[in-house]
């Protein structure tokens, strides 16, 4: 097994130790203190006003969901789906889930049906919970069509569906009022190690991958440390909990540091500088493509109060040649997310360059202890390999009731990005994404499959992938017919990011 580590005096192996527990004791600590606030352009996205939760209004909230959650008859230990905007339902649903003792199954928002029921195969959900409308695009039917094609998903639940038929609405958890119809069993959000399943694009398709409650832990601990993030912090975040890097960057050092956590959806340079000064944002977690445009900006300048910044890394082989940090802007944290396979984080040097990572073990130093989370190194086929909590293996099918515990950390997981040893064999340098893998706006495509898929709508249709400066990589098409193209895409529940692709013309 996994050696515990300690976290304000308690063990992270700790069965007592889980989100759902964290967040209680918060609620408990500082009842009256700002826990969670809505983007203040959350009507432009969603239609609804911003929320802004105390940590005892949240707590309530949490609970109302939860209970609701066993209400309409969902055992423990289901896998309930999860896809929703960045905005305070969702971390609230988050919660809820585990504390109704069930597995919460983020989903990125850009998926649509075909992804999503693919995923949510693997990962044998049995519920999925979302939101209406979200720009333009309808939440609430999109979930009913990945019920009807997945049979196991028998209850489809949303926020903002209105009196949408076939969805429980949970609109009214948020009431303030609001009184559970009996006490819900806190114990049920520790009866299983199991904290999360998030989802990852391989070669052979999406995978779902399962962390238990240390592993979860053990990434927002990393974060934490790195970015030297303090008790009561205020964390402004556009980054959505949707995946281990998301939970890892914001959702758990929140909890870890019993602070605030402000949502910001879509990016908006003014908007977030407001948000940042308005409430005195002492830590911003951003995609890497954001750094430039902030350095551009004059949200820096504007910004006091920020004490570091911490930036998320899709194409972790971007990292090395990225553009120098200004010395006289907020401490920059990297934090390199390997698919779902781990993550690695690590402080600019002082030159403003990105360091090599080094090999070995990663520590944290906690009330004058080494705590060890995890292991760096290069494996025989010279690729990273992790190891540890931060590590994790994709699963076959998740078991509620497992004959046996696996332990994921025991052995290196490959994560499939090529490496290469520096000289002195301490430090590594991430040179290549896994092959016939490509990123594109936080989003994982395996190319073999999209050229396929193409081509079995036009067969004169050729999709590619080419480098570009914020995103890593864009999508191009060319077809006989474009339009048709785009549209049988959309049809058959395609990212919205590949029917695009079809929209501009392949570079001469």
């Amino acid at each position: 097994m996994h050696a515990p580590i300690s976290m304000a005096g308690r063990s992270v192996r700790s069965a007592a130790t889980t989100i759902d527990s964290l967040f209680r004791a918060n609620a408990a600590r500082r009842p009256d203190a700002d826990a969670v606030i809505d983007s203040p352009d959350r009507e432009r996205v969603i239609g609804q006003p911003p929320r802004h939760l105390t940590y005892a209004q949240a707590d309530r909230a949490v609970e109302a969901i939860a209970t609701r959650l066993r209400q309409i008859g969902l055992p423990a230990g289901t896998v309930v789906g999860l896809q929703m905007p960045n905005i305070v339902e969702s971390v609230l649903t988050l919660l809820a889930i585990t504390r109704a003792g069930m597995v919460p199954a983020p989903l990125p928002l850009l998926w649509r049906r075909a992804d999503c029921v693919a995923a949510l195969s693997r990962a044998g959900a049995r519920a999925i919970i979302t939101y209406g409308h979200v720009d333009d695009m309808d939440h609430a039917q999109l979930a009913l069509g990945i019920a009807a094609e997945l049979f196991p998903i028998r209850v489809v639940c949303g926020f903002g569906c209105g009196r949408v038929d076939g969805i429980v609405p949970f609109d009214d958890c948020l009431s303030a009022d609001i009184e559970s119809t009996h006490e819900l069993d806190v114990s049920l959000s520790e009866s299983s190690p199991a904290a999360a399943i998030t989802f990852d694009m391989t070669a052979d398709g999406p995978v779902a991958v399962l962390r238990d409650h240390a592993q979860l832990l053990a990434g927002g601990v990393l974060v934490q440390h790195r970015a030297t993030i303090q008790p009561r912090a205020a964390i402004v975040s556009t980054i959505p909990a949707t995946s281990f890097a998301g939970l890892a960057t914001s959702f758990v050092p929140w909890l870890l540091c019993t602070g605030t956590l402000i949502l910001h959806h879509p990016f908006d340079p003014d908007a977030l500088a407001r948000q940042i000064a308005e409430h005195d944002g002492n830590i911003l977690v951003v995609p890497d493509a954001l750094l430039l445009p902030l350095t551009q900006s004059e949200t820096l300048d504007t910004t006091r109060s920020l004490k570091s910044i911490i930036a998320l890394w899709r194409s972790p082989d971007r990292v090395a040649a990225s553009s120098q940090w200004p010395a006289d802007a907020p401490n920059l944290v990297d934090v390199a997310a390997f698919g779902e396979a781990g993550l690695l984080a690590s402080v600019r040097a002082a030159n403003g360059r990105a360091a090599p990572w080094p090999t070995g073990n990663i520590v944290v130093a906690e009330n004058g202890h080494d705590i060890t989370l995890g292991r760096v190194a290069q494996t025989v086929t010279g690729t990273l390999g992790l190891g540890g909590l931060l590590a994790a293996s994709p699963l076959r099918l998740y078991d509620p009731e497992p004959t046996e515990a696996p332990d994921t950390g025991a052995d290196l997981v490959d994560t499939g990005y090529s490496c290469r040893l520096t000289p002195n064999d301490e430090t590594l340098v991430i040179t290549a994404s896994p092959v016939g893998l490509v990123n594109v706006g936080g989003y994982r495509f395996a190319m073999h499959d999209l050229q396929l898929h193409v081509r079995d709508i036009d067969d004169n249709g050729v999709i590619a992938a080419f480098p570009h400066a914020l995103t890593g990589y864009r999508l191009a098409g060319h077809a006989t017919n474009s339009e048709v193209v785009r549209a049988k895409l959309e049809e058959s529940g395609s990212n919205p990011l590949i029917s695009h692709a079809f929209h501009d013309r392949l570079p001469s």
